[in-house]
């Protein structure tokens, strides 16, 4: 995958919130290219703001291969998630069992990762003192 931005296939709207950073994520293609670029950048941009909470909205109507998620999820730690607390929230619910397969993965490799429905939820998550 090249370096220049014409070739990203997706956009990154970050928020500062009080307690953690906003990601908005939004794209037409997948895969666990896609997937490590803007997940590197993410956290990436938690440690130059220096956040160790991130709610992550993704926008993205193509769906990926489960050991695609499978991978990209065990290497969250390496990707800089080890010690960030993770939001996450799908525009498109019928990726919900991908979803929660790849929490349940990261999980099991230490990722304090938890998926939301809505903003609110995830926001009531993240901002809580814990």
């Amino acid at each position: 995958m090249s370096d220049s931005s014409a070739d990203i296939p997706y956009t990154i709207v970050f928020e500062d919130s009080p307690k953690y950073l906003y990601a908005l994520v939004h794209g037409d293609k997948y895969g666990y290219d896609v997937l490590a670029h803007f997940l590197k950048e993410i956290a990436d941009e938690c440690r130059k703001r220096n956040f160790d909470r991130v709610l992550i909205e993704e926008n993205i109507s193509a769906t990926t291969s489960e050991e695609d998620v499978f991978r990209i999820a065990s290497e969250l730690p390496q990707l800089g998630f080890a010690d960030i607390r993770l939001a996450y929230i799908d525009r498109f619910t019928e990726q919900g069992d991908l979803n929660e397969f790849g929490r349940e993965v990261a999980e099991d490799r230490g990722v304090n990762v938890r998926l939301f429905s809505s903003f609110e939820e995830a926001d009531k998550w993240l901002s809580a003192d814990d």
